[in-house]
Order: C-alpha cells, then structure tokens, then sequence
C-alpha cells in the first residue's frame, strides 16, 4: 500500500517551514500602509457609491495604473463589507502564499532535477530570505504582489505546460490578469509570446508551428487586453491612464542606472543572476529546456524599462517578481556549483588520496552560505535600521556604518559594498527615487491617525462647491469623499498631467515633476485648505483659522481665502473663526484665543521685504521671496504673502546650519505673541522664545511643507527683554524650518 505522505516529503515540508517563518516575521516588521494606495481606495469608494471609476465626482480621469486590483477590492467591500485599507494588505498576503506555492510547485514537477528536494530548500531560502521581498507581503495596499503572482505563474505555466492547451491558455489570462494589474503587463506578454515562438520552434526542429497553440496563448490575451483599452478609450477618452502623462515626462537613465545598481548591490542581484545563467546553461545543455532563458530575458529586458523611466519611488517594488522567478535558477546553479566542486575535490582526493568533503548536496549547501548572506544581509540591515525610524526620527537615507552594521561590514568585501550603496542610495534619495517603506509607513500613519476619524464625519457637510488642491491626495480625501480635490502633481488631474515639465534631469523629483500650469489653481476655484481632524475648538484652531463641527466630539479645521465664501457655504452649521491675517495692515490682524480677542499691534517680522530686523548667522537662513528657485524642495502651502524665513538653502537645501535671531522687544501680559511655522520637528530645529537670554519655549514644525499657527501668551515672561531665534543645527531629512508672519497683539476688550 502506497503511503499518502512519503517520509521524504514530511521531512522536506518540515524543513521549509523555517523559511516561511523568517518571511513571516520580516513581514510583520515591514507591514506598512502608503498613502499612493488610498488613491485607488478612493476610486474604489466612488465605484461603490454609484459614481463610476472617478477621483472626483463628475470627472473622468483614470488617476489609478491597478484596474484589476481597484474592481477586487470593490468586490471584497460590497460583497464581504471590508474596506480597502483592511483588505489589501491581506490579498497581498494571499497572493504571497501562491506566489510561494507557485514556486515549490515548478521546483517539484520540473522534469529531471537533480537533488529536487534539497533544490526547493534552496529556492525557497532565497526567497524568504529576500527583506525587500518580505517588504511587498503587505503590499503598503498596492498591487504589487498580486503582479508578481500572475507573472509566476505564467513563466510557470509556460515551463511545466506548454505542450498542454489548458496551460497556455492559463499562462495567457495570467499574462492578461498581470496586464491589468500594472502597466509593464503587455510588455512582459510580449516576451513571453516571442519565447513561446522560438522555443516551439526549437522543440519541433524545423520552423513551423501549431496556430491552435499561438490561438490559445495569444488570443485570450489579446481580446481581454483590448476590450480594456476601448474600455478606457470610451470611459476615459484616452487610449492610456493619465497616470501615464502625470509620470513620463523623458528618459532618465542616469537615475535608473543608479538605482538598479543600488539594488544589484543590495539585494544580491550580481550573484543571482550569473547563478541563473549557470542553470539556463547547464539545463540547455542536457535537455535543451530554456525555460530559465525566459526568467532572463523577462528580467533583462524589464531592467532596461526600468532603467529608462528612472527607477521608482519606492524601494524595488518593480522588481518585485524577479525573486520568485530567479530562486529556483539560482538554486540549480548553486546545485550545479555543488556537483562541479565535488567532482573537482574527488579528483583531489584520488590524486593526493587526502581526505576530502566530495559530496554535491554538502558543497551545494556549504555554498549556499554565502551566497545567502551576500545577497541578503546587507538588505536585512537596511530593514531593521529602517523599521527603527518613527515620526520622531525620520531618516530619508539609511547609512550602513560600523555602529549600525558592524557585524556586516566585518565580512569580506562588505565594507566596499556598503560604501557604494550608502552613495548610491544617498544619490536616490534627493530625487525621491527608491524611499523605504519606512518613510511611507511613518507618513501614512501619521496621516491615517489624523484624518481616519472623518469616516465617522455626516455625509454631506462638505458645501457642494468647496475645490481644494494637495500633493498627498490618497489618506486625507479618501477619508473625505465628498470634497473636490485637484491634484498638484497630476495623478489624477488631466491638466496638470500634461503641463509642461522644463527643468532638467538633475532637478528632477521622480513621479512629481509636473506643476498646476499658471491660473489654473484659479480658473478651478479653489477655496478651501482642510486639516486633519481634532477633538476640541482649540485643537482645530492650531492647525486651522476656522474650525466646522462636522460630529460628535469631532471638528474639520480648515483655511480659506474667501472669509464670504466660508460664512456662505457654512452658514446652519456650528462654524467658529479663530482670526483674520493681513501683511500690509498690523491692526488687520484679528484673533481669538483663551476667550479673549486680540488684535494685532506690532510687527516683528512679515518678512516681505529682506529680514526685518532679524540677524542670521551661518549659511543656512534666507528670506524666501530672495530666491524662487529652492531647489527639489516639496510645494509649500499656508504662507501669507511671498516672503518668510527658511533653513532650506535655495542651492544647498538641507545641507546647510544656522540660525536668525528677532530685535529684542517686551510684551505685557495683556499681549500674544503669534507666528506661522514649518518644516522638521527634529530636536535640531525649531523656532525658540529667549527671556535675558534663556530659552523659555521652544516651537517646531511638523515635518511637512504646510505652515501652522503658533500663540504664545506671555504671562510668565513679561517685562523681560525677548528675542526669537530661528535655529537650524542639523542636516539632512527634515533638518530645515520655516517661519512666517511673526507678530504682538493686544487684548481688545471691546471685541
């Protein structure tokens, strides 16, 4: 009787499971969310409230790249009630779990492997070994792994099942299914089709070759690939998305060639892939199989597109699919490195008749050593210094030193390695090419905790005509569907997409390059700048000048600049104005604070013009007005007037130290001291009040572009001789601040 479970495989299973664990713990220290996901999950909520695939209401702009992945999880939240934020982290858990299925699978019927069961071992070591693959199992809410699962299992299905109908036709609606996923899908098919070709011709022997065959592998695609482009053609008006346009703006190798490099160097790509050639090698010469000839020419020719766009945003998440297609080559070759080295001590051992290790499963896995920590400690390091970032203490660029990474570089070549991935991904990072996944995790969470509780907000608060217009378009207006929302770098705005883009390679910021052309901010009447949610009036007044119950215990802050628009649009609701602002006009300036109003009474800085009075030290403070250009430096929003204070040095950008310090001046206790503030919240920067010249309080930004409002009320400092002082001791990250509007009230009893 034939057991179910040979013992052989029981322990083959047994000893993967040690792999699966370490993805699984890697996972959980790179689960992140992004806020680019919930730009879909936006279109997704609209699809659902009856709206169509639209960003905002009445427009029809294709602002997503993930057509499949958007109709998934508007099935899973109308079918099952959860909502994208909940459900695709998981489906890019499920499609990790096939992903790794679909490997095991080609290692396990791959016809006359040696060593099947230690080849496996190997794959799926390299595999859940990968921390960049292990970033991609939660996805950030993107469609990445369910990319990489329809590419596996077409190159799998081609490989194992191309004699079968059934199998190409599987291989082509994955193909099709990858396709509609992301935008490189077609031209992954293509190769894929061209190989077939070739292949079929080599397995016959002579060039001709069975169109029912090509019909199954190419015609399903074919008819799914174009019925979705008349789709968009007749829904959308363009033949491709406007992401598309927002995006490609010109070649830039120069940044994919850096970035590629960077992940060669990081993810152990230079060894993989010679790995891979060894097993197209070996397995041509023997059985004339070039399968692993596709897994090249797939991942050779992806690197080109790659390296022609200029990399991505976010860590590797492109090349996501090459670890599972080049595990199971590179372990062959590994296997097949075993064999040559055993052959090789056996002759050894005969001639000098010495004793020596001359087993190929031994030197297989006495190479595999290495191999595995060269290809993935390095990315191991950058995971684990990378999940110690918060919001406190954001790192824009992770460098690999001997305090970190000690036990890395002590190994050899590593120090060589790390020195050139620190520059090189220090390079990246100024042009916001290749970010961790810590970065976007901090960002949304922040983002989520302020902006989550407008999910409980009544429908139908936001006016009908309130427009605003952002650069992070995903968490805050997913939480508020129903506001108008133009997005500055045209994702999923048709005009800014196709507004022209002058500056150079070098200034570039990738996937953010394109600008709202002049007046178009205007023409779209924008008039209104909401803030994340706050539990109480004076939470909503630091972050906004009005303030709109919208529920229970919850408050919009907003800004705008049409006080009669404001008291329009929200007249019936509970609205409360904290003040009014005005450059030219010192008494213009109205607030309320504490129950008391005040209105203002001396400048101590508007910064229009020059400095005002303010001394600055070092190099790093200039007046903003001074120099338009501040180069790659995000949009700024909440200014008043052109002018203001910044650290951020036009040419040099957070490079640069120093600080500015205000003309001495007194305040009673019937005064307020108010100013506007942005930029880093690090212990290095900040904005900080000198009474005799001690300091008595200190103000930072919020490691955004978008200016506050501070107030200070005096009391314990008054008659002394103050000063503000503006200092910048840090570099890099969010090593800069902003200061803006700097002012004294008086208290008006008769307001």
């Amino acid at each position: 009787m034939q057991t179910l479970f040979p013992a052989h495989r029981i322990y083959l299973i047994v000893a993967l499971l040690p792999w699966l664990a370490l993805l699984g713990w890697l996972a959980s220290v790179s689960w992140f969310l992004t806020d680019d996901a919930f730009i879909s999950f936006r279109y997704v909520r609209n699809l659902l409230e009856g709206h169509g695939l639209v960003f905002n209401v009445g427009e029809r702009v294709e602002g997503y790249s993930n057509f499949l992945w958007v109709l998934e999880l508007a099935a899973v939240w109308g079918i099952l009630g959860i909502k994208p934020e909940h459900a695709a982290p998981w489906l890019s858990v499920i499609y990790t779990a096939a992903t790794i299925a679909a490997l095991l699978w080609w290692a396990w019927r791959t016809p006359s492997l040696r060593c099947r069961g230690l080849t496996a071992w190997l794959a799926l070591g390299l595999v859940c070994s990968s921390a960049t693959f292990a970033v991609w199992t939660s996805g950030g809410g993107l469609e990445t792994r369910q990319f990489t699962f329809f590419i596996v299992v077409a190159v799998v299905c081609l490989a194992l099942y191309r004699n079968n109908q059934w199998g190409l036709l599987t291989a082509s609606l994955s193909l099709a299914a990858a396709s509609l996923t992301r935008p490189e899908g077609p031209l992954i098919a293509v190769l894929c089709f061209g190989w077939f070709i070739v292949q079929r011709m080599i397995d016959a022997g002579r060039p001709r070759l069975d169109w029912r065959e090509l019909a199954f592998l190419i015609v399903p695609f074919a008819i799914l690939i174009a019925s979705h482009f008349l789709f968009r053609y007749a829904y959308y008006g363009e033949w491709l998305p406007n992401t598309y346009y927002a995006k490609h703006v010109r070649p830039w190798y120069e940044s994919g060639f850096r970035y590629l490099c960077a992940a060669a160097i990081e993810t152990g790509l230079y060894l993989l892939l010679p790995l891979a050639a060894i097993a197209l090698r070996e397995r041509w010469r023997q059985y004339r199989d070039g399968t692993f000839a596709l897994v090249l020419l797939i991942i050779v020719v992806h690197m080109a597109y790659v390296m022609r766009i200029g990399g991505d945003h976010f860590e590797y998440r492109p090349l996501d699919f090459y670890w599972p297609l080049l595990a199971l080559p590179a372990a062959i070759g590994i296997v097949h490195l075993g064999v040559w080295v055993a052959g090789q001590a056996q002759r050894i051992k005969t001639i000098a008749r010495v004793r020596i290790l001359s087993s190929p499963p031994a030197w297989a896995l006495l190479l595999f050593v290495p191999i595995l920590f060269y290809s993935g400690a390095m990315q191991a390091a950058l995971l684990f210094e990378g999940a110690k970032i918060n919001e406190r203490i954001l790192k824009l660029h992770i460098e690999l030193d001997d305090d970190n990474a000690g036990w890395l570089r002590s190994a050899p070549g590593m120090p060589a390695l790390a020195a050139i991935s620190n520059d090189l991904r220090a390079r990246l990072v100024q042009q916001a090419v290749g970010s961790r996944f810590a970065e976007h995790r901090e960002f949304a969470d922040e983002r989520i905790t302020l902006w989550q509780p407008y999910a409980n907000m009544e429908r139908g608060i936001i006016p009908a005509d309130a427009v605003t217009a952002d650069y992070t378009i995903g968490i805050p207006y997913y939480y508020v569907p129903d506001l108008t929302v133009i997005d500055r770098f045209g994702l999923a705005d048709a005009t800014v997409a196709r507004n022209q883009v002058t500056h150079p390679n070098r200034k570039r910021t990738i996937a953010h390059d394109r600008k709202p052309p002049p007046g178009y901010l205007e023409e779209r009447g924008v008039n209104i700048v909401v803030h994340g949610s706050a539990t109480t009036v004076e939470q909503a007044f630091y972050l906004g000048n009005y303030a709109a119950s919208v529920g229970h215990d919850l408050w919009m802050p907003f800004d705008s600049d049409d006080p009669e628009w404001v008291s329009s649009a929200f007249a019936g609701r509970n609205l409360q104005i904290r003040g009014r602002f005005s450059i030219t006009d010192v008494s213009g300036n109205e607030f309320s604070h504490d129950g008391r109003f005040y209105v203002g009474e001396r400048f101590l800085g508007n910064f229009e013009q020059g400095f005002d009075g303010w001394i600055p030290e070092g190099s790093a403070v200039t007046n903003y007005a001074d120099h338009p250009a501040h180069q790659r430096q995000q949009p700024i929003s909440g200014n008043l007037g052109s002018g203001f204070l910044t650290s951020y040095h036009p040419d040099y950008k957070n490079k640069t130290t120093g600080k500015a310090r205000s003309p001495e001046f007194t305040a009673g206790a019937d005064q307020l001291l108010l100013f506007r503030i942005a930029g880093g919240k690090g212990n290095d920067v900040g904005v900080r009040l000198l009474a005799d010249g001690e300091q008595v309080a200190v103000w930072r930004g919020r490691n955004n572009e978008r200016f506050d409002t501070v107030v200070y009320a005096p009391d314990d400092v008054a008659g002394q001789r103050l000063q503000l002082e503006l200092f910048d001791n840090t570099t890099g990250g969010w090593g800069y601040i902003m200061l803006d509007h700097v002012l004294l009230m008086r208290s008006d009893p008769a307001m």
